[in-house]
């Protein structure tokens, strides 16, 4: 069980409704009902019946009710103790920026903010937040936010240098709103190479490293990854900003 199943359970208790709940949370209806059903088998319990009107919490929901609430309150205690003793930021970043940015570039240090990973989708999708930084390649407009100037890091189709297969399957991510993900899928057409989309930049890079498929990925991994640009592909320029949400 993870915290925010308590949190999504509370707005399912409190709004009686899987579709308001998803809109309330920035959510699609089916991860709600996922992990409704992911509680519930893990207590082993009937949390909710469906009826006309919504969902109609069991005896057993509501007394699981009361108990998220006091996790989430107890939880919730803790974080403000914890925040204010080290009084670190949150940033929101994507994935690949968090490597670049880190390992690569070293603009950004570990000890800088308290970083949430996020995939491009889930960042545009984000209702509120209260991160201190944004760093993504994604749509993202929240009014309360700066955007600072667009930045560019370079990306390639890369192949293991030692790699003799012939047709290897271009790997794509399963970030729907990825810019990565919509350019190798506008080159696959061009260069005539099958689709294998993994839900896993580690496991994407991993396999390419190994010789067994293709992919879009940044260009200061060739180096560092014993990878290659594979021969007639373009580079590409991947753009990104940094939002920030000024001080009160």
């Amino acid at each position: 069980m993870q915290l925010q199943d308590l949190e999504i359970f509370q707005q399912l208790f409190e709004l009686r409704s899987i579709n308001a709940t998803a809109r309330a949370l920035g959510f699609a209806q089916s991860n709600i009902t996922a992990r409704l059903q992911s509680l519930e088998r893990e207590f082993d319990i009937r949390l909710f019946t469906r009826s006309h009107q919504g969902i109609v919490p069991t005896t057993a929901g509501a007394k699981f009710y009361r108990y998220a609430l006091d996790t989430l309150r107890a939880t919730a205690q803790v974080r403000t103790q914890i925040h204010r003793q080290t009084e670190q930021p949150h940033a929101i970043i994507s994935t690949l920026l968090f490597n670049y940015l880190i390992n690569y570039r070293r603009t950004l240090q570990l000890n800088d903010y308290q970083y949430q990973l996020m995939s491009s989708t889930d960042i545009q999708q984000l209702n509120h937040t209260t991160a201190a930084t944004v760093i993504t390649y994604a749509h993202f407009q929240q009014p309360n936010y700066v955007a600072g100037p667009v930045k560019y890091f370079r990306a390639a189709v890369l192949t293991a240098k030692d790699s003799s297969m012939p047709s290897l399957p271009l790997l794509v991510n399963s970030d729907r709103h990825c810019p990565f993900r919509a350019r190798s899928l506008r080159l696959a057409s061009q260069i005539s190479r099958r689709v294998q989309e993994i839900d896993s930049w580690d496991a994407i890079i991993n396999l390419v490293q190994s010789g067994r498929g293709i992919a879009l990925l940044p260009e200061y991994l060739a180096a560092t990854n014993n990878l290659t640009q594979l021969a007639n592909t373009p580079r590409f320029r991947i753009p990104y900003r940094t939002y920030t949400r000024p001080t009160e």
